[in-house]
């Protein structure tokens, strides 16, 4: 999978609702609101996203900011073939090329990217927890031992046309809702996406699960170019 496919990807799971009225009426839609700010401003934290249909994780981050506020982070993500990574410590930003080589671009040279708590990364953001409020049609919570789990079932009229672009299924939305795990910290530390897409009468089954853990509690990021076969290239 390109790089473009897969920040297609996680523009899925990351997609961030904008400006809107007052949605506190909908059942757990605080908790997941504020769920969502709790996310936004975490020192650190380890998060992946799985396709539960095919059982491959197809995406991996490990996050921390340095002293200086800059983000230092480990990216994997796949399609199950094909494997992109990118690595950033904070100065110096790396990623994979095609053929699985690493490239390093360097602070100041073209190309480089960084980020720190106010220039975010999008998947250290509020958005990597999805929530549409203004196409959630029914939703309830309940406590399951000592987390609340809210349910949403989304207006699929409203998401068939992105879930396609973003997921590059072709066919019709049939059915989307997304489960919200909250703990006693009001923490998100599960968002599972469950929907169906019809194709031509074949039906295929959508399932993401993205789960969230070591927050505020990630000491070291691992850089895995240590861990590559390959020989790192420098754009210099």
């Amino acid at each position: 999978m390109h790089k473009k496919a897969l920040a297609s990807l996680a523009a899925g799971i990351l997609l961030l609702s904008g400006c809107s009225p007052d949605y506190s009426s909908i059942e757990g839609y605080n908790a997941v609101s504020s769920a969502r700010t709790a996310y936004s401003e975490l020192y650190s934290a380890h998060l992946t996203v799985t396709d539960l249909d095919s059982g491959i994780m197809q995406q991996e981050l490990s996050f921390r900011y340095d002293e200086a506020d800059r983000l230092i982070y480990s990216y994997y993500g796949t399609d199950g073939d094909t494997v992109y990574r990118e690595y950033h410590d904070g100065y110096s930003y790396s990623y994979t090329d095609a053929d699985g080589n690493w490239v390093t671009i360097k602070e100041g040279e073209d190309g480089y990217r960084g980020y720190n708590r106010i220039a975010k990364m999008s998947m250290t953001d509020a958005g990597m927890i999805f929530l549409k409020p203004e196409s959630i049609t029914q939703s309830t919570a309940e406590q399951d031992g000592s987390d609340l789990v809210i349910t949403a079932v989304y207006r699929v009229e409203d998401l068939g046309e992105l879930i396609k672009n973003q997921l590059g299924e072709s066919g019709t939305l049939t059915e989307f809702k997304v489960i919200y795990t909250i703990n006693t910290a009001g923490q998100c530390t599960k968002v599972e996406q469950i929907g169906k897409m019809d194709s031509g009468g074949e039906v295929k089954n959508i399932d993401y699960l993205l789960k969230i853990d070591s927050m505020n509690d990630v000491g070291k990021v691992d850089d895995p170019r240590e861990d590559s076969d390959t020989s790192d290239s420098d754009n210099s």
